[in-house]
């Protein structure tokens, strides 16, 4: 069975999709284990340096039409739909448009895309989304000023709050270039981790524009990433990642698709789309 699937369905308008919509695309990577045929030539984290698993590149596509009484965004039910395969970022982008396109994408008012801070991600929303609102995911964004504060006051806890305290009023109100300030003066410190400071404070600079958080929130859109991370686990991790389990990519692939297609609520389009086949 092709892991090309999630996509062989038959193509749904939506012209009913209105303009006030805010149609969100959040992409991102999880791990999954195979066999070691399939890692051949690969570097990994292990003592060994061979990898044991490859990456399945997972996108969402959800809508939203309001808020809540407090002004949070609020996702449309029954919305969401996913997709993904372990595949080059280049095959992915073509993916990822191709169910934006068939979920009415053209008729949104808005496009967002939301992710992590990898490269490849920013790299498939200025080919496949151009124009789109590029945003950061808020909860990873804060994993890299604390990455620094373990680094410098991991044996302080009142200054280790203290600091992260701050660098989080600073990020919620938009103010990534006051979080690379602060990063910076830690290069000062007795025994400081160069190394650290400068691959946080060069993560922060390269997505800062992505960071906007007060002005994103002011607009009403989502600032998290909450619905792929979920994703991940519900699509990929509870079928994939079992005691023992090790893949061929071309089975996990064909499982990912499967697992789409019932996620998505289009598990009866593939069975007609088998039976007109």
């Amino acid at each position: 069975m092709s892991f090309t699937i999630c996509h062989m369905m038959r193509v749904i308008s939506s012209p009913s999709i209105s303009t006030s919509v805010v149609f969100n695309v959040c992409m991102d990577g999880t791990g999954v284990p195979v066999v070691k045929k399939e890692t051949l030539g690969r570097k990994g984290k292990g003592e060994d340096g061979q990898a044991k698993t490859r990456e399945v590149k997972l996108g969402c596509v959800f809508t939203q039409t309001g808020i809540d009484d407090q002004s949070r965004p609020v996702r449309d039910e029954m919305s969401t739909s996913y997709t993904g395969s372990i595949e080059t970022a280049e095959i992915f982008g073509q993916r990822i448009y191709r169910e934006a396109m068939r979920r009415g994408m053209n008729f949104a008012g808005e496009t967002v895309v939301i992710g992590d801070g990898a490269p490849w991600i920013w790299n498939i929303a200025d080919e496949q989304f151009y124009g789109a609102i590029q945003i950061v995911d808020l909860f990873h964004a804060r994993e890299h000023y604390w990455n620094v504060a373990r680094a410098f006051f991991g044996h302080e806890k009142v200054r280790l709050q203290q600091w992260t305290e701050e660098r989080r009023k600073e990020l919620d109100d938009g103010r990534p270039e006051a979080v690379i300030v602060a990063i910076k003066s830690c290069l000062t410190l007795y025994g400081h981790n160069q190394a650290i400071c400068e691959r946080e404070m060069c993560y922060f600079e390269k997505n800062k524009e992505r960071m906007r958080y007060a002005t994103f929130r002011k607009k009403g859109l989502f600032v998290g990433s909450g619905v792929l991370e979920a994703g991940c686990r519900t699509v990929v991790g509870q079928r994939l990642k079992q005691s023992g389990m090790h893949w061929t990519v071309k089975g996990a692939n064909s499982i990912i698709a499967l697992r789409c297609n019932i996620l998505s609520n289009r598990w009866e389009d593939f069975w007609e789309y088998r039976a007109a086949a």
